[in-house]
Order: C-alpha cells, then structure tokens, then sequence
C-alpha cells in the first residue's frame, strides 16, 4: 500500500526533474547563441528593434495613451537604449522595472533621458525610489528563448512570469519579448505558471505570438 501511494509523488518528481533539465539545456544553449552576436550585429539589431518597437507602441496607443515599460540591458540582451530613446521623444511615458526579490513581481518607476540609473541590489540599473510608480500597458521583456506561440523562457528566476500575472489580473497588458533571431525555439517547454508573450520582437521580424 506504501510503495503504491508513493507512485505519483515520484512520478510527479521525476516529471519535474524531466522539466528542469529541459529548460536548463534550452536556456544554456540559447544564451550561448546570443552571446555569439558580434558588436556590429547587435547595433544593427537594435536599430531595428528601435523601429520595430516604436510602431508597435504606436498601433497600441491608437486604443489608449499607454505607459510602456522597458527594461535596461545588461550582458549580452539587446539593447534596447535607442528604444527608449525613442519612446522618450514621442512623449511616451516609459519606466524601468526594479526588482524586490526573485520570484517576486517587479514594481516600474517613471524614467526619462537624463535621470540617474542607481545600481539596484541584482545588479540592474534602476531609477531612483522618488520617481513615480507606474503600471506599464505594454511590458518589453528580455528573454533566453521563444517560440512562436508566446511561450517565454527566461532566466529561472520566475521574476517575469510573476510580473506579468500580477499586472494581468488588474487590467490589460500587452506582453512583448525582445531577442536576436537566434534565441527562437521550435517549442518552449512550459508549465502552468508561465506567462504567454503576445508578441517577439527580432531583427528579422514582429511575430504576432499564438
């Protein structure tokens, strides 16, 4: 009777352990792929993503005066400096997340061109508490991989995935991941509490994620 109930905690387990080396092996090997990207390529890809961002932000702002969040990069993610550039000057309003704790939501405060960055705890450079707090319509995310119904694979801290649950259960935001063509995967294994994207942006093209 013992051995019997035990049955599906194992399996559960094993399922589990199953789940983790697949996403383990998939980021590793995309993030390897990324770093890859040379200097002249990622300039080049960020003027693109620039562009590419900007209309989008504009065909979404048809339906409202969206606050868009972007994050700002660190290692080997696209850049997305030009981008917020470029939001800033059309008179977006635009925030930086800042992170709590892993697996926490991340909270988004004001920022414009010129405001000094503070190195948070994680090593993220983020806007200073006294900026206002803001609730971003259209969140850019970075990412390790995707596919191209919207599944997002990102660093293992869960901090995205609880991010965006949050924010979707007190109104609608529109989800985009940003990443070099190369990160792109034939499926990205999920589990329940993964957040859909509904659009990758790359170098190469907007994928209208589902």
């Amino acid at each position: 009777m013992s051995h019997g109930s035990c049955g599906p905690h194992l399996a559960s387990l094993a399922h589990g352990s199953r789940m983790i080396d697949l996403k383990t092996n998939l980021r590793r090997h995309a993030l390897e792929r990324r770093d890859l990207v040379s200097p002249d390529e990622a300039h080049q890809a960020s003027v693109i993503i620039r562009d590419a961002g900007l209309a989008l932000v504009e065909k979404l702002a048809k339906i409202g005066d969206p606050v868009v969040s972007v994050y700002w990069p660190i290692r080997s993610e696209m850049n997305t400096r030009p981008l917020i550039e470029a939001l800033c000057e059309r008179g977006v309003t635009v925030a930086l997340p800042v992170m709590s704790a892993v697996r926490e939501p991340l909270v988004f405060r004001a920022f414009s061109p010129g405001d000094n960055l503070l190195k948070g705890p994680y090593g993220l450079s983020e806007p200073a508490a006294d900026k206002d707090r803001l609730d971003p319509d259209v969140v850019f995310a970075p990412l390790a991989a995707f596919d191209r119904k919207g599944s997002r694979m990102g660093y293992g801290g869960g901090i995205y995935d609880a991010t965006l649950a949050s924010l979707r259960a007190r109104h609608k935001v529109t989800a985009v991941g940003l990443a070099y063509a190369v990160q792109e995967a034939g499926a990205v294994p999920t589990e329940p509490h993964d957040q859909k994207l509904d659009y990758v942006i790359t170098e190469r093209e907007t994928i209208r994620c589902g």
